[in-house]
């Protein structure tokens, strides 16, 4: 609106205060050209009243009939005679009484043939001289005055006007292309440059609004660069990251922290992911309180987290907090590995160990008597050596592969003839178990790349369990088929099953489900590394192996290798 453009506001209040000064001014010249007119005439009253009685005074005679007596008269002035009947006129009797008391010229205004004069009279002896002016006369002279004075102003304000209108268009066209600009500014165009036409103030600030803009559009461009950089750094931590304010509300999260935030509401059945759970909320003004970073520790949804809250200061204020969260779940499952690995490995020798040094023992002292009983003990030692030796064999095994020092002899071999040598291999204990194996490979199979002692150690191992853990007239049946340039193994067997609690650790080392499933076969019990190497190596083939099981039906391995490997 126009009552807001500020040359406006101001060119109002300038002729505002114009108007009341001027109008004071013209009424004190006004009154003081009043009173200035006003003195003059009764000046040349009083001058004109004293050469017309110094006239009278040498021509007596001339008070009647001399018409000279005009030509002393100036400025309209009317000359008029009192005599002793008019004395009691009541128009001019205080006038008359005042001028025979008076020592000289007696001037005053009154009121005589229905106007008012100035009026100034003198004492000749029998008559009365007296000299009056209209002060209408007097009233034209200020009228002409006033309008002078009016005409003056409404000319200055006008003129005033006028350029002010000029200098509005000079001053606020810039300031409205510094408006629009401004506006273009805050809606993120920086791409703007003012004309600049002249080399005053407004030019020069035309100057430093472009160079204001440039800067502003680079400063921007920058941190723009240095918030993504540091958004895509926290996007691909592993850690979770997140910055929260005094409040309690999260600012800035990546991935990782939002997942972390959402179980702890789920946990705590609250819903606004945008706060801070109570309980993580108490960790947060603990941090606040003391001022200070402090490490913590919470289990969420089965899940081990380190949680780190350091404040954030502005100065020596606090306004806020950014905390780091790390799933160190597998770190937990590594020690409690590690335990249960020194457990197990301690078990597994020292049983036998314990059986070494006790059948020693009756061997030196002479315990056995006859050869049969010696050969026995001796059997008994040599297979519990053997033992031993299987599971220090697998431990280096299972510590080569995992290590990635384990060179694979790869060869192209026959998948049939891989499988009947295992078949083989397996015939008594399938007879003994009355355990039916039947196995069939499609005729495109080609001949793969493998290490052929390891891929019979994968057989061994899978096929050895599946006859473990498989009731006598089970079944178990291999099946191998090609699958785009991979090969697809299924091994199902009908035996008692894996618990589904189970499934997801088969394949750790030393552990053994046995302790929920029926073990057929008790006297042959495994060291629980033999499916950990198993998946190792198919991993070292560049494959994948998984497993499927119901309790009571049996289980199903799955392994894909591809059918040329990568060197």
């Amino acid at each position: 609106m126009i009552w807001r453009n500020v040359v406006v506001k101001y060119s109002s209040a300038f002729i505002s205060v114009f108007i009341i000064l001027y109008s004071a001014l013209g009424l004190s010249i006004y009154h003081y050209q009043k009173s200035k007119l006003i003195a003059e005439t009764k000046q040349q009253l009083q001058i004109s009243v004293e050469n017309i009685s110094d006239y009278i005074l040498e021509k007596p005679e001339s008070l009647r009939e001399d018409h000279e007596l005009q030509n002393l008269l100036i400025n309209e002035m009317e000359l008029l005679l009192i005599d002793d009947e008019e004395y009691h006129d009541y128009r001019i009797e205080s006038f008359s009484a005042n001028v025979s008391q008076a020592n000289h010229v007696y001037l005053d205004q009154i009121d005589y043939n229905n106007q008012e004069v100035m009026i100034a009279g003198i004492d000749l002896g029998d008559d009365l001289l007296a000299l009056y002016i209209p002060m209408s006369k007097l009233s034209e002279q200020l009228i002409v005055l006033k309008w002078t004075l009016i005409l003056i102003g409404f000319f200055t304000i006008t003129t005033f006007i006028i350029f002010t209108f000029f200098l509005s268009r000079r001053i606020s066209k810039p300031l409205k292309q510094m408006q629009n600009s401004t506006r273009q500014i805050i809606g993120g165009d920086f791409n703007i440059k003012l004309p600049i036409k002249s080399h005053d103030e407004i030019g020069e600030l035309a100057m430093a609004f472009n160079r204001m803009s440039r800067q502003l559009g680079n400063q921007l461009a920058n941190l723009l660069q240095e918030k993504e950089i540091l958004f895509s750094i926290i996007r691909s931590m592993k850690d979770g990251v997140m910055t929260m304010n005094l409040d309690g509300d999260i600012i800035i999260s990546n991935q990782e922290a939002d997942n972390f935030i959402a179980d702890f509401h789920y946990e705590n059945d609250s819903t606004n992911v945008k706060r801070l759970p109570d309980d993580f909320n108490q960790l947060f003004q603990s941090v606040i309180d003391k001022g200070s970073s402090q490490n913590f520790h919470k289990n969420v949804q089965g899940k081990e987290w380190d949680i780190i809250i350091t404040p954030l200061y502005s100065e020596t204020t606090i306004r806020g907090a950014v905390a780091i969260v790390r799933d160190v779940t597998e770190r937990y499952q590594l020690d409690q590995l590690r335990e249960t690995f020194i457990a197990n490995v301690s078990h597994e020798l020292r049983t036998p160990i314990a059986l070494l040094q006790g059948y020693s023992e009756a061997i030196v002292d002479e315990v056995a008597e006859t050869a049969e009983e010696q050969r026995e003990l001796v059997q008994v030692i040599y297979d519990e050596s053997q033992r031993m030796g299987r599971l220090v064999n697998e431990l280096l095994d299972l510590t080569r592969l995992k290590s990635g020092h384990l060179d694979l002899n790869l060869d192209s071999y026959s998948i049939n003839l891989l499988v009947e040598k295992v078949a083989r291999k397996f015939s008594n204990r399938l007879n003994e178990s009355n355990i039916t194996f039947q196995y069939e490979i499609d005729k495109d199979v080609p001949i793969f790349e493998c290490d052929y002692d390891r891929m019979e150690q994968v057989f061994t191992n899978l096929i050895d369990n599946a006859i473990k853990h498989t009731q006598d007239n089970g079944k178990i049946t291999l099946n191998i088929y090609k699958e785009n340039n991979r090969i697809i193994f299924m091994l199902k067997d009908t035996g008692t099953g894996i618990p589904k609690e189970d499934l997801p650790f088969i394949f750790e080392r030393f552990y053994m489900a046995d302790k929920s499933r029926t073990n057929v076969n008790k006297g042959k019990k495994g060291t629980g590394l033999g499916l950990a190497i198993v998946k190792q190596i198919i991993e070292a083939h560049h494959g994948t192996i998984g497993v499927q099981s119901k309790e009571g039906e049996g289980t199903t391995f799955k392994f894909i290798l591809p059918i040329r490997q990568e060197v």
